[in-house]
């Protein structure tokens, strides 16, 4: 971890794999304090940290039911459904499903489901109606008729619509001067949107879509692919129905590694965090905001299928070249062969870019499982990334370091190998302790020498590191 130099030394201490039990439900997420030199707890930092709901949430799903899907696909969005209630069936949230097209047609009410709240049987008899998109019509409809007392909306709940849809509303004459969006606000219902498919690969559709969500319209709007992946879509679906509540992240989140760095300017004092569980494993990023008081979440551009269980934000690097601010992400499991990600990080806290992607060679070789960045003058300009593959085995050797530097690739090198030794599973810049004036890096093979361990130390040069090790460190016998 970096620090500011205007803060005092800090200790990192985080616990990835924190618990709590909640409504017979188990929370895994993490928490990192921050300790001074005497080891008083000076902050903590709870990024995403998923406290237990405080009070009910009505949710009402408004599903399409519009001739422009399958029967498949309309079969889809009812699993979907039948999922979110069953993971949610023990929490303090209570259903109603509402399906639209020339109609509004209601699958179930409040207070069918406080009756039974089986979703199978509440969804049996739903039959797709296959006609036209009236959206904002059925929008208008649940908030003055689905959202009330008589049918089971209880006193002081929040109130959820999760509008999912695969096309554009073919009825805007019944939002004249936005009336049907107005009686939801008047209800105060927090509506979240899922348009799925390629009628919303425009810009201007899916503006149309922000038109129905509420604000701020990024936070509550999905625009999925296809319909594939709406089935991949329950993690972040929870996360935004707990936010609700006064959190905003996904609860299925680790948070692994914390990088906070000296700023050249103001907006370069960033927290970041891997989080590594968000979206089905495929992991993320979260940046902290200033004075830790919200966060925001980075991941690839648009889903990606292959992502899904990558564990993007295993580890973390910063670096920094011409004065531009990036980070090394890395993705261990991708694909099993692993893959670092190189965002860069612009003056905009949401404007994060990805750049460049380095992928692994070898299966099982946890490539980039671990990253360091080396600044070998000390000129607070990053010389060389060091992406370590602690699993990958050749020769009898087993782990690897690769040295990207902003021109080329090269890889550190061992004459002996041992085959389990996991060299590069553990890596570090050092000060100059050869007296060059230049940075040197140590790296660990924990399995070596029987299990033992050892760490090799590689001395700076003006652009790159010695590619042999000069200097070999290992564990004391007993005897010695």
């Amino acid at each position: 971890m970096i620090l500011p130099p205007s803060l005092p030394p800090f200790l990192q201490v985080c616990g990835p794999g924190k618990a709590q039990h909640c409504d017979k439900n188990l929370y895994v997420s993490g928490i990192c304090y921050l300790m001074d030199t005497k080891h008083h707890e000076t902050r903590n930092i709870t990024t995403g940290y998923q406290k237990c709901l405080k009070g009910n949430v009505d949710l009402v799903f408004l599903f399409d039911g519009s001739q422009s899907m399958s029967t498949d696909n309309f079969n889809t969005i009812k699993e979907f459904m039948i999922r979110v209630m069953e993971e949610l069936h023990n929490s303090t949230i209570h259903f109603a499903a509402v399906q639209f097209s020339k109609n509004v047609n209601v699958a179930f009410q409040f207070n069918d489901y406080i009756r039974d709240p089986n979703p199978q049987k509440l969804l049996a008899k739903v039959e797709h109606e296959a006609l036209v998109t009236n959206t904002f019509k059925a929008i208008e409809y649940v908030a003055q008729n689905v959202f009330t007392s008589e049918n089971g909306m209880r006193e002081g709940a929040n109130k959820v619509m999760i509008i999912i849809t695969d096309g554009e509303a073919t009825d805007e004459y019944n939002n004249v001067d936005g009336k049907s969006i107005r009686a939801a606000k008047k209800k105060g219902i927090l509506r979240l949107v899922i348009g799925i498919g390629h009628h919303f690969n425009s810009t201007e559709s899916q503006q149309k879509l922000q038109t129905i969500a509420s604000e701020p319209t990024q936070e509550f709007v999905k625009v999925l692919a296809g319909f594939e992946e709406l089935k991949d879509s329950f993690n972040d679906l929870q996360s935004k129905i707990y936010a609700i509540e006064g959190t905003d992240v996904d609860i299925l989140t680790y948070f692994l590694f914390i990088s906070l760095h000296a700023p050249l300017t103001a907006w370069q004092d960033r927290i970041v965090l891997g989080a590594v569980g968000a979206d089905n494993w495929a992991g993320g990023l979260l940046e902290q905001q200033k004075g830790l008081i919200g966060e925001k979440f980075i991941t690839t551009p648009s889903h990606r299928k292959e992502m899904d269980g990558a564990y993007l934000g295993y580890s973390l690097a910063f670096l920094q070249h011409q004065k531009k601010e990036f980070y090394a992400v890395g993705a261990p499991r991708y694909q099993h062969v692993g893959r670092v990600l190189i965002f860069g990080a612009r003056s905009s806290p949401s404007n994060w870019t990805l750049t460049q992607e380095i992928e692994g060679k070898q299966i099982g070789s946890y490539f980039g499982g671990v990253l360091c960045s080396v600044d070998l003058d000390n000129n607070n300009e990053t010389d060389l990334l060091l992406i370590g593959a602690p699993q990958h085995f050749e020769d009898m050797k087993g782990g690897r370091v690769y040295v990207y530097s902003w021109a080329q690739v090269g890889k550190l090198g061992k004459e002996t190998g041992y085959s389990l030794g996991r060299f590069g599973a553990a890596m570090t810049d050092l000060a100059d302790i050869n007296g060059d004036g230049l940075a040197d890096v140590a790296v660990g093979a924990p399995l070596e020498d029987e299990n033992r361990g050892a760490v090799y130390i590689y001395h700076g040069f003006p652009s790159h590191l010695a590619a042999a090790f000069r200097m070999s460190l290992l564990r004391a016998t007993e005897s010695q």
